[in-house]
């Protein structure tokens, strides 16, 4: 199992500054190969170290780059207007709630979020924060799904559907609170997608 977490965390860090391919299989696939734990923490450190590079990217060589792609994005302009007033104590719980709510690709927003004057350990801790839930989620739905593939299911039919609709249930509704919470908070993206 030890073998193959290097080459699973590069990837993923690849994938989600590159991105080219959607990492969320391998997310799933952590809990199925490390376990819930163990999962979980690879891959928020994966998702924290690619984010925080595709943030330093694009807040020093790719800015302009970047610049020019997102200053037309009504969202660009929203989450500019509000990082600009924001404490950081502020930064911070708009990340955190970005990351909860749905209404922005992973990738994409780390490096609108370089553009923007938020303070980097703010971008970094948030973004910790904000993706652990779902990412809990998500790693421990594979190792579930890992369970019933060795173990069999013919016996926790009902456990393996309450568990799903469990999964989803729970991240829906983390971000429909996130999504209200930063409503409140003056950044609305969802109207302007």
């Amino acid at each position: 199992v030890q073998t193959c977490a290097l080459p699973i965390f590069g990837l993923m860090i690849f994938l989600q500054v590159v991105p080219i391919a959607a990492a969320f299989v391998l997310t799933v696939s952590a809990g199925a190969i490390f376990g819930g734990v163990k999962g979980t923490a690879m891959v928020l450190t994966c998702s924290t170290i690619s984010a925080s590079i595709s943030f330093a990217f694009s807040r020093s060589f790719g800015r302009q780059l970047v610049l020019e792609a997102a200053q037309e994005s009504p969202q660009f302009k929203t989450l500019d207007d509000a990082f600009s007033k924001a404490s950081y104590g502020t930064s911070l719980l708009l990340i955190s709630l970005l990351r909860l709510s749905p209404v922005l690709p992973f990738s994409w927003a780390n490096y609108i979020f370089g553009l923007s004057p938020v303070p980097f350990s703010a971008f970094s801790l948030g973004t910790f924060l904000g993706c652990f839930p779902a990412v809990s989620a998500y790693v421990n739905a594979g190792k579930l799904g890992a369970e019933i593939v060795i173990n069999g299911a013919e016996s926790n039919d009902a456990l393996v559907v309450v568990g799903i609709v469990s999964t989803i249930a729970a991240i829906s509704v983390a971000g429909d609170i996130a999504s209200k919470a930063l409503k409140e908070q003056g950044v609305d993206l969802s109207a302007e997608s």
